[in-house]
């Protein structure tokens, strides 16, 4: 194999010269840095490198490369009703529903007796509700509070995590083994 190596070269860097490597597999900058493109082994640093905030690496494939598309989305919102809905959907409740001030409510018909409201007047208003429209594990549910911890505003808080409106079918597909529950997941337990 010719080479194009000095004459004053040591032996240490001819061999180096000679030895081949194949870099049409090596993976390029632009494609480590993209979620589409980057290898599946390299996905948790491409997460970390963009402050995904909660990872698991039992998640599938599919669902790693996209917490990490909707990382920049959810940090540009941040602190918003907006960034609590995006990492809804990053975590797969692209439906979900926020009901801010859920202790502030008035007398005048528009809110039902149904446990989910209180009646605190102005006291109130720092508390939110979420309302899932799929149902979740109690282990998905706590992941959740993780993730609306660190996305919410620190100065509200999360009261809880409602899937009532998710009904679980008999058809199988959710066995009662305890990995679910049935209706809400009180978020002041750890």
């Amino acid at each position: 194999m010719s080479h194009q190596l000095p004459n004053s070269s040591t032996a240490l860097e001819k061999a180096l010269a000679t030895v081949a490597y194949d870099f049409s597999n090596t993976p390029t900058l632009l494609s480590i840095w993209n979620a589409d493109t980057c290898p599946l082994n390299l996905l948790p640093y491409l997460a970390w490198a963009l402050s995904v905030d909660e990872w698991d690496n039992t998640w599938s494939e599919g669902r790693k490369r996209s917490a990490i598309k909707a990382a920049r989305e959810i940090h540009r919102h941040k602190g918003t009703p907006g960034g609590v809905l995006a990492a809804l959907a990053a975590l797969g409740q692209p439906d979900a529903e926020i009901i801010e001030r859920v202790h502030c409510i008035k007398r005048d018909g528009t809110a039902k007796r149904s446990g989910i409201h209180k009646r605190l007047g102005q006291q109130g208003w720092p508390y939110f509700r979420v309302v899932l429209k799929n149902p979740v594990t109690i282990d998905q549910a706590y992941l959740m509070k993780r993730t609306l911890d660190t996305v919410k505003r620190k100065s509200i808080w999360l009261t809880a995590i409602d899937f009532s409106q998710a009904a679980i079918r008999r058809n199988g597909t959710v066995k009662r083994d305890g990995t679910y529950t049935r209706g809400v997941v009180n978020t002041s337990l750890s």
